[in-house]
């Protein structure tokens, strides 16, 4: 089975600092202005936030604050280059903010650009050495550039300042999952679960581990956990049926397989165990039936992917 990755929550609820000020009898200032934005901006009232950080602005705008927050607001609303934009403002009139850094990297990802998400997370870290966020943030780029070890130890270095974040322990659990060490990637899952128990992508993620060592119950309790949470993703219930096979609980197997295909048509793995239940149940000619569709998704999977110029099928000469 797949894996799957738990995405870092983004920063775009920043903390709120509390200030202390007497009776509004003057204007407020730039520092109350903010501090009323974050306390608008954390209730998930954006307009009334922006109201607060773009006051500040007008009367001064160059305030590094401000920017940064209006920045955080945009990529909420998914600006992302606006947001990294505003972020390099604020950046140019206050260096050295890891949360800037930060923030811009998290947008680049969102815009698929994993190599400059990597380097502004790198010079968040530079900024901040204990920024537990960018830690676990540069593991995930490292995870998509095909460097799990190098991820591994950005997860174990993450972890190390802040224990207490799920999304850390989860994507740490795929990784090891990937480098083929089930027992720590177990391990890790079993964090993820104990800080935030009802992401059904963990016990997704556990599930396979456990369908790849033969334990069939344990895999199909997670596997029933994740559909309780998320009765919709198909890999659950295609999961689900390779336990329930392994079980050699056939009709319920299929049952699920059938669910899986219903969500995802063209999933060959579920067209195929599918096919390896019926075969199981002595339905030879349902099976061929299942077994040409899965082959049918591959072939036109196949010829839509780009042709190598380099290769000699793609050649014209």
């Amino acid at each position: 089975m797949s894996r799957f990755a738990g995405r870092r929550k983004a920063a775009w609820h920043p903390r709120q600092r509390l200030l202390r000020h007497g009776p509004m009898t003057a204007p407020p200032t730039a520092a109350q202005l903010i501090e009323q934005g974050l306390f608008h901006h954390r209730q998930g009232d954006f307009s009334q936030a922006m109201d607060r950080y773009t006051q500040v602005l007008r009367n001064d705008p160059q305030n590094p604050d401000a920017l940064y927050y209006v920045a955080v607001v945009a990529c909420h609303e998914g600006q992302f280059q606006q947001g990294i934009d505003l972020a390099r403002r604020s950046l140019a009139f206050r260096g050295g903010q890891a949360r800037a850094h930060n923030l811009i990297g998290q947008a680049l990802h969102r815009m698929g650009q994993v190599k400059d998400a990597l380097a502004s997370f790198d010079n968040a870290l530079v900024c901040d050495p204990k920024f537990a966020d960018a830690y676990g943030n540069r593991a995930n780029m490292l995870s998509e550039l095909g460097l799990p070890a190098e991820a591994l130890s950005s997860f174990d270095r993450a972890i190390e300042i802040n224990p207490n974040v799920a999304a850390d322990w989860l994507n740490r659990g795929a990784t090891l999952h990937g480098m083929g060490r089930f027992d720590e990637a177990i391990a890790s899952y079993d964090r993820a679960i104990a800080l935030d128990p009802d992401f059904s992508v963990t016990h997704l993620n556990r599930a396979g581990i456990l369908n790849d060592l033969g334990r069939w119950q344990d895999a199909l309790a997670d596997f029933d956990r994740a559909i309780a949470l998320a009765p919709k993703i198909a890999e659950a219930h295609f999961g689900r049926a390779l336990a329930l096979q392994g079980l050699a609980r056939l009709d319920e197997a299929l049952a699920s397989a059938d669910r899986a295909l219903e969500l995802k048509p063209e999933s060959v793995p579920a067209h195929k165990c599918r096919a390896g239940i019926l075969q199981a149940l002595g339905r030879a000619e349902e099976a061929k039936a299942n077994l040409a569709k899965a082959a049918e998704i591959e072939a036109n999977t196949s010829s839509a992917l780009p042709r190598d110029p380099s290769s000699p099928a793609a050649s014209t000469g």
